[in-house]
């Protein structure tokens, strides 16, 4: 085996085969004939994120539970089905952030679910949210009932 303190940096930053290995998913697939179409691929990657300004990852996670409720594939659960296809979901940081964090969720799709509204739904959005909330004001124009 190398010793540590003789490889050079560029080893350091490249990837362990086990790093570059899928992560064991939540619940075994139980059948041994599965298979994501393209066209199935395509469309949940048509939903997705890439933490720009004006996306929503609260929207983006219901859109994408939506999508995976509509879908059945015999043999695969309704969770190991959601983690095999919401890497699709995510381009730019986003992926980046899937790649690194999904081995501390505990396999859990609830927990991966939490950390990814947490990390990308910036406090100060629910700040200036909140703050907007609490400063409403009926405008001189705007009538409470029907006009």
């Amino acid at each position: 085996m190398e010793n540590q303190d003789s490889k050079s940096i560029y080893q350091f930053a490249t990837p362990l085969e086990t790093d570059l290995l899928p992560w064991e998913l939540s619940q075994p697939i139980q059948t041994s004939q599965y298979r994501l179409s393209s066209r199935l691929i395509a469309m949940i990657q048509n939903l997705y994120f890439s933490r720009k300004e004006d996306e929503n990852t609260y929207l983006h996670i219901r859109d994408f539970e939506q999508t995976c409720d509509c879908l059945r594939i015999e043999g695969i659960s309704h969770k190991t089905l959601g983690w095999k296809l919401f890497p699709f979901s995510l381009k730019g940081e986003a992926r980046q952030w899937y790649s690194q964090k999904v081995s501390q969720q505990r396999r859990e799709w609830g927990v991966l679910r939490a950390n990814f509204c947490l990390d990308f739904y910036s406090l100060d959005r629910i700040g200036n949210l909140r703050l907007e909330v609490l400063s409403f004001k009926q405008k001189d124009n705007e009538t409470l009932g029907k006009s």
